[in-house]
């Protein structure tokens, strides 16, 4: 394997992560539409076990390196999750 196919794979496997993490961050935000639906968010265990796994995301997103070969637009998706996830702390706290 030469150094511009470790590097593809590598950048690869990066954007396949993010993928999944802007995957979860939309799961949660719609478990919050519908708990809140349906009023389970008053429920302390609820808010806790929401809350955990936002936290949990800040600090995969948060310790995401900014990948060496990646793009641009591999930076800037990275700048977004960590926007998402502060957003959806506030999404959060706005619906209680």
């Amino acid at each position: 394997m030469n150094a511009i196919e470790m590097q593809e794979l590598l950048v690869g496997g990066q954007k396949s992560y993010v993928e999944n993490i802007e995957k979860a961050i939309q799961l949660i935000k719609e478990e919050i539409k519908e708990a809140v639906s349906v009023e389970k968010a008053n429920h302390p265990e609820w808010q806790h076990s929401i809350g955990g796994y936002i936290d949990e995301l800040h600090r995969v997103v948060f310790a995401l390196a900014e990948p060496r070969y990646g793009t641009d637009e591999d930076h800037r998706k990275i700048v977004e999750l960590r926007n998402q996830v502060k957003d959806l702390y506030a999404y959060m706290k706005n619906q209680y």
